[in-house]
């Protein structure tokens, strides 16, 4: 019989400048089992990377003010990536007054995480996004 309860797996992508971020949304996404993730301190290197290795993502979660293009452009070009283009995003960023809220939302983004975020109920914010992108 199978699980009703359980969870699907999600291969996330981190895009942050930031080592220290990084690190807390590292261990905060740990306390989530069934998250996959992988981290790149610029969105270059996350395309690189992902057009070099054929690399396929969930769900990207990408900081608004990356060096060299905003997380907002970053969304815009991974999704245009072979095997990319469902990929569900989400902001992690402080902007988030209704304007730039909705200026998120028209470029496609699904969601985002205000900072600071709580580190406890990440996985589970995360996880939220996700599922409603998925229905």
């Amino acid at each position: 019989m199978e699980d009703c309860t359980a969870m699907a797996t999600i291969k996330l992508l981190f895009v942050e400048d930031e080592a220290d971020i990084r690190l807390i949304v590292r261990k905060a996404v740990e306390l989530d089992p069934d998250i996959i993730m992988t981290t790149y301190g610029s969105g270059v290197e996350a395309l690189g990377a992902i057009e070099t290795d054929g690399l396929i993502f969930d769900f990207a979660l990408v900081n608004l003010r990356l060096p060299y293009m905003s997380g907002i452009e970053f969304f815009e070009r991974v999704r245009l990536l072979p095997g990319m283009d469902n990929i569900i995003g989400a902001l992690i960023t402080a902007s988030v007054r209704d304007a730039e809220v909705a200026a998120y939302k028209r470029s496609g983004l699904h969601g985002y995480i205000a900072k600071p975020f709580d580190p406890v109920s990440l996985s589970k914010q995360i996880r939220s996004i996700y599922d409603m992108a998925r229905v």
